[in-house]
């Protein structure tokens, strides 16, 4: 049983990791000191798990991949509109 609860929430939390950036971005409307480079080597990261999860038939890493996955596409998003 803690392996099954491990399991999944490992991936969940590291998934939600980047909801305060996303949060603080969109009530600051600043993203002076974030690197998009990081942002799209994050995102590739995030990619690349939600990819190993697909073919590992593992269902909270590729949950758990496609949140963080939604949650760094709008934080690259919002970097690029207020960035502008």
């Amino acid at each position: 049983m803690n392996v099954l609860i491990v399991s999944i929430l490992a991936p969940l939390i590291t998934s939600i990791q980047q909801f305060p950036q996303l949060y603080k971005i969109y009530k600051t409307h600043s993203v002076k000191d974030l690197s998009i480079y990081s942002l799209f080597l994050i995102w590739l990261a995030n990619m690349l798990w939600l990819l190993h999860g697909y073919y590992l038939y593992d269902y909270p890493l590729m949950i758990s991949g496609t949140i963080s996955l939604i949650i760094n596409t709008c934080i690259i998003l919002l970097y690029l509109f207020y960035s502008i």
